[in-house]
């Protein structure tokens, strides 16, 4: 990588990368992430499991390693209860900052995965049982009483929610809840990806109800996306709006740490300023999580 990226990433928090133990192989566990990280000079990430809750391991890491700050969170999956706002009081009260909605058990990635055939979906994530895929909206479509409680511990414990898997609609019509609820922190989730690709109009409305939106080196790296897709959003939203992460640590992907620079380099060539580029590496993912 060249000095560029080297540069850039300097003190980087990864907000969205997998580690090891895991339901599928991982490149690395965290123990070998937060010391690579560290020898990149970055300044942390946080631990995904699609199947569990990585606050205790992310509590772990860091007493190992000080220097560097891990964080955890909880996905919910039918691996912890779906949507269990028991699971959610848990994972805060165990330090965990991230509340991702379903992904791999979401409706909308069943639904997208069954009628697109594309590679790199992470279809190998999923749990093969007979559960019902989960929804957050009724036939109404109206949130269903089950979403309110898990909101409330997120609020209550100021964590951060993620929007997950979910359909872009579900998405939109989560945030307006969690925005009349107060809810001061929310993410959504990779918004370039094809199972949850969100339209500049709908990332408009997003934003509206003061989330930021995040775009992951995974999506182009794998001809998910289109570079310019990620650049209009970026333009659209502002650098203070937008966080940036790698969701690597598949096997067969770059190491993370290089997923980085190879990310923030592509935009400093297409013209996204390094000031801009730092703001959504450094600065709004330190903001939301501290």
């Amino acid at each position: 990588m060249s000095e560029t990226g080297e540069m850039l990433i300097q003190g980087a928090i990864d907000l969205h990368v997998h580690t090891a133990p895991d339901f599928v192989p991982r490149k690395y566990t965290d123990i070998q992430l937060a010391k690579k990280y560290q020898a990149a000079g970055m300044d942390g990430f946080v631990c995904k499991c699609h199947q569990g809750d990585t606050a205790a391991r992310a509590a772990t890491v860091s007493e190992e390693f000080p220097s560097i700050k891990v964080y955890g969170g909880i996905v919910l999956n039918h691996a912890v209860g779906g949507l269990n706002e028991a699971a959610v009081y848990a994972c805060g009260k165990m330090g965990g900052r991230i509340v991702w909605f379903p992904t791999v058990d979401a409706y909308q990635d069943a639904d997208y995965q069954r009628s697109h055939q594309k590679g790199h979906l992470g279809v190998e994530n999923e749990q093969r049982n007979c559960r019902e895929k989960i929804r957050i909206l009724n036939e109404s479509q109206e949130l269903i009483p089950e979403v309110y409680p898990v909101l409330q511990q997120i609020r209550e414990q100021d964590m951060i929610l993620a929007t997950g898997h979910l359909a872009p609609f579900e998405s939109l019509a989560l945030l307006r809840a969690a925005s009349n609820m107060g809810i001061r922190r929310s993410i959504v989730s990779h918004v370039s990806f094809p199972v949850t690709r969100a339209e500049l109009e709908l990332q408009r409305e997003y934003l509206a109800c003061g989330a930021m939106l995040e775009h992951c080196y995974y999506t182009p790296y794998y001809h998910l996306c289109a570079w310019e897709e990620i650049l209009e959003s970026i333009r659209q939203a502002g650098a203070g709006h937008i966080l940036l992460s790698s969701d690597l640590g598949q096997i067969q992907s770059p190491d993370p740490e290089e997923g980085m620079k190879r990310f923030v380099e592509k935009l400093h060539a297409s013209g996204i300023s390094a000031g801009d580029i730092r703001q959504m590496i450094v600065a709004n993912p330190r903001e939301l999580l501290e």
